[in-house]
């Protein structure tokens, strides 16, 4: 696990720490949560602008395209 430092504005960071303090977790937990959270959001969104290009003479490729392209993402280590 990485360690990294993050600059809050005073009243979000108290905003964190009551919700941290209310969901009976620490302030690191709710931090790491909402950032998994947003990258898993992004992820979704997020495809390669090649998608659908192209013919492989295979049908299902474009019909599970997206899935296909997701599969692959979440075995590869930052992306």
């Amino acid at each position: 696990m990485a360690r990294t430092t993050i600059l809050l504005e005073d009243d979000l960071f108290v905003e964190v720490k009551q919700l941290a303090r209310a969901r009976g977790q620490t302030i690191t937990e709710v931090i790491r949560d909402a950032l998994k959270a947003t990258v898993k959001r992004q992820q979704r969104t997020r495809l390669p602008s090649f998608t659908g290009v192209g013919r492989s003479g295979r049908r299902s490729i474009s019909r599970k395209a997206e899935e296909i392209l997701r599969r692959k993402l979440d075995s590869r280590e930052g992306w």
